[in-house]
């Protein structure tokens, strides 16, 4: 079944080995941190994979987009939510994502600066700014 997937998924979902060094660097710079995220089709099981998660506790809030609101990303709605649940105006937040056709376009859609990471996946989009990984982006963010 699908919750029995995803509940081993949650278990075994590794992230990136500088992911945790650039979120710490982007919180002691004063950075505000938000996410969001595409639903997974079982309702609350993306929220349960991101608990698990050690960035967890870094975060201000999550939005997971189909389930926080009627529609996923890129609709505009899970972009603006995210900056509103952080007091923010979207022309204040910078979104950082690895899809050009979702996160790009919908966070650029409303306003908000954009940085791609560009592991893999498809181009396109029109970034801001092009990353190869989460520490290059803490490079253009923090000067």
């Amino acid at each position: 079944t699908t919750r029995r997937y995803w509940k081993t998924y949650a278990g075994a979902s590794p992230i990136f080995s500088d992911t945790m060094s650039t979120i710490q660097r982007l919180k002691k710079a004063g950075f505000r941190l938000g996410m969001v995220s595409d639903s997974d089709g079982t309702p609350g099981m993306k929220m349960k994979r991101i608990r698990r998660q050690p960035f967890r506790k870094f975060l201000e809030t999550i939005v997971v987009a189909g389930e926080d609101t009627r529609n996923v990303k890129p609709s505009r709605r899970p972009f603006t939510l995210v900056a509103e649940q952080l007091g923010l105006q979207p022309r204040n937040c910078v979104y950082i994502g690895d899809n050009p056709n979702t996160d790009i376009q919908g966070a650029k859609g409303v306003g908000m600066m954009t940085i791609i990471v560009k592991r893999r996946g498809p181009k396109g989009g029109h970034p801001d700014y092009l990353a190869r990984s989460l520490s290059d982006v803490a490079r253009l963010l923090i000067r």
